[in-house]
Formats: structure tokens, sequence, C-alpha cells
């Protein structure tokens, strides 16, 4: 079974970056954001980078747009190369393709993601450098690493189970994009519309009553509770026979 997943795992690797075979549309998606958070949000920043909270609003920035351009094409890809019916009559069983295809975005999203924050420490030090390399402060460190990896299993999921069923990669990206953006839109509107239904006294008790560990420890929760779900959604999903039929 490991075996058969590390193979997918390597197919999926050799063809992650072919996105919609285009090369440099592939080379901007990497160095877009390695340029953007790896290097020109740490100069600005400095030591702050390592003791702030941008690093991580960065961690979880990250792999959700490495991903979501990229996971698009783990089932739709191969539909629309005609390349799916012969993946799914190999010997391979249903679940090493399943996890083998989500496992590497997994690794895609969270291995360029730990490199970004590597790049960045980096940059802080040569422009910050006092004769001691400096690193990340512990709980932003750890922070960093259990966010960026929960999100990058959350989308890989969520794109992988959108990719299951859709009939082309432009169909599947634009409702990966449209359900990863649409609970960012759902909150935004949340905060602007609590004031009408609640006092403004019981809204301050209420955010009395929580701490920023607390707010993290929920965030975290419901980015496992959400990789949980998806991750069965997606089990319960693929069936050969029917991704055949599609």
């Amino acid at each position: 079974m490991i075996e058969d997943i590390l193979t997918v795992m390597w197919k999926e690797g050799k063809g992650l970056l072919r996105y919609n075979n285009n090369r440099w549309k592939s080379v901007a998606i990497l160095l877009t954001p390695l340029a953007l958070f790896g290097i020109i949000f740490p100069i600005q920043f400095r030591h702050q980078w390592l003791t702030s909270g941008w690093s991580v609003a960065v961690a979880v920035i990250t792999p959700l747009l490495l991903i979501s351009s990229t996971i698009a094409e783990s089932f739709a890809g191969e539909r629309e190369r005609h390349t799916l019916e012969t993946l799914l009559a190999s010997r391979l069983p249903d679940r090493a393709i399943l996890f083998g295809k989500l496992l590497m975005s997994i690794t895609f999203g969270w291995g360029m993601t730990l490199f970004l924050l590597l790049v960045s420490l980096v940059v802080v030090n040569i422009l910050e450098w006092t004769g001691v390399f400096q690193i990340y402060q512990t709980s932003i460190l750890w922070l960093d690493l259990a966010a960026s990896l929960l999100m990058s299993g959350m989308v890989a999921n969520l794109g992988l189970l959108i990719s299951l069923r859709a009939p082309t990669v432009q169909n599947a990206a634009q409702t990966i994009m449209l359900m990863l953006f649409m609970p960012f839109l759902v909150l935004q509107a949340g905060v602007f519309l609590l004031p009408t239904f609640l006092p403004e006294e019981s809204i301050q008790a209420m955010l009395g009553y929580m701490n920023a560990a607390t707010i993290v420890q929920i965030l975290l929760s419901l980015l496992l509770a959400a990789n949980i779900g998806l991750l069965l959604g997606a089990m319960a999903r693929f069936k050969r026979s029917k991704l055949i039929l599609i």
C-alpha cells in the first residue's frame, strides 16, 4: 500500500506544476509568494517578523495560494487529458490513488511554506545580524508549523473533493476559489452585522472572555475538524465506477 502511494506521489510530483501546460505560469506561482512573503515582508518588518503574527498569516496564506492553484489538476486534469481511465484501470488500489494525490499536494504546500519561512528567517538575520543567529519566537514557530500544515491539509482535501467530480480544470478551480473565500466573506459580513443584533456591551463582554491563545485554539480546532470532515468526504466520494462514467 505504501509503495503504491509513493508511486502515485512520484507521478503527481512530476506533473505538479503543469498548470494548463504553462511553465511560465507555474514559475510565477512559486516566485510570487517567495518574493513577497520571503523577501519583501521580512525586509519591511525585520526583527518584528520573528516575534509577531505576520509570519503566521503568511504560513496560512502561502499553502492556500499554492495548493488552490494546482489541486484542481488532480482529477479534473486527468479527465481533460483522457488519462483518468488509464489511471483507474491500473492495479493501484483506490486508497493509494486518493492518498497519493492528497499527500503530494500537502507535501508541496507545506514544504514550500517551510522553505519560505526559512528564507525569510535568513533575510532577517542578514539585515539584523548581531553575531548570533536569531530564530522565531518559540510560540510563533509552533503556530507557523501547525497552522501551515492544517491549512495545507484543508485546501488539499477540499480541492481533491471538488476535482473528483468537476468536468474541467477551470470549473474545479473556480469552485475551489469560491469555497475557500466564501467563509471570509461570511465572516466579514458577520463583523458588520453583529452590532445590529447584539448590544455593544454584550459583544465586549464576549470578547473579554477570549484571549489570543483561546482564539488560536478555536481556529486550529476548526481547521482540524475541517480536515477530518473533508477527508472522510473525499474517501466516501471516490468511487472508480462513478469516476469513469463522468
